[in-house]
């Protein structure tokens, strides 16, 4: 009895040391299927941004890296390593992003400098519009919370005619994109920035009035909300409106229709001239 207990638990060892190997030998096989059925994925290298790199960023070796990536995707004015990119830079601001570039996205020739581009503004202005800059302080520029990317009305105030109460603000210009505050157009910055000159988007027209109305006037800026893009309806504001109310225009009351209309006054009864052998006249009245 004893000899058949030990018999049956060695034969039930020997069952479960099978079922593993044999268990491991399939999956190693169906894997090794696998794997020659894969097709094989030629890869090299490229570089890629570590970091957002927004417009005007100088750009340090700290800032890129280099990643594996599928040959056939790679942009074809890449770089292999980072040395290429500072290849024949003089100074560490040598080479600037030019336009912004995401986190891991790939690094080329036309988002740096140094390779035929410059981190210029005129990137920025769309086709047939002027950027075109005006002077402001911390209260014209709405305490430094006017940011590049923002939309704002210019209104200007100007002195017309001789005499008292003759000074006038009126909405100059309605929509205008801010491009730049001081030297900074990075959008992406959400820091107040408390400048001396707004960089505006505006058409060649828009640009004449802007000049004229800087010598004319003093030109102020007004933040529009993100939610209104279109134009509205103002008017100019004077001396004489400031701490007064415009009255109503008078509503004319209509004549009740069942009223009927008043009637013509009669008129006077005809007169005749008695002249008197005194030579006196008077004038008399007929009675009907």
């Amino acid at each position: 009895m004893r000899r058949s207990m030990i018999s049956l638990v060695v034969g039930v060892v020997f069952a479960i040391v099978a079922v593993v190997l044999m268990y491991n030998y399939i999956q190693t096989t169906l894997q090794g299927q696998n794997l020659a059925q894969a097709p094989a994925v030629d890869l090299a290298t490229t570089v890629v941004a570590v970091k957002q790199l927004p417009f005007g960023t100088p750009i340090d070796r700290l800032s890129l890296k280099t990643v594996q990536w599928p040959r056939e995707a790679l942009p074809a004015d890449g770089f292999a390593n980072v040395e290429e990119i500072f290849a024949g830079a003089t100074s560490p601001g040598d080479r600037i992003a030019l336009v912004i570039v995401a986190q891991n996205e790939p690094v080329t020739k036309g988002k740096v400098s140094g390779f035929g581009g410059r981190p210029t503004l005129s990137r920025q202005v769309e086709n047939g519009m002027r950027a075109i800059s005006i002077a402001v302080d911390d209260v014209v520029g709405v305490a430094g919370f006017v940011l590049p990317g923002d939309r704002v009305d210019i209104m200007l105030t100007r002195r017309i005619g001789p005499g008292a109460n003759n000074l006038v603000n009126e909405v100059f210009l309605q929509n205008i994109t801010i491009l730049g505050i001081n030297q900074t157009a990075d959008q992406a910055t959400d820091q107040p920035i408390v400048g001396r000159t707004a960089t505006v988007e505006v058409t060649p027209e828009q640009a004449q009035k802007l000049v004229l109305a800087r010598q004319a006037g003093t030109l102020s800026l007004a933040l529009r909300s993100v939610e209104q893009a279109g134009e509205i309806r103002t008017v100019p504001i004077t001396e004489a409106d400031l701490g007064t109310q415009r009255p109503p225009a008078p509503v004319a009351r209509p004549r009740p229709a069942s009223a009927p209309p008043a009637p013509p006054p009669p008129p006077p009864p005809p007169s005749v001239r008695v002249r008197y052998a005194a030579g006196n006249a008077v004038e008399k009245q007929v009675r009907p």
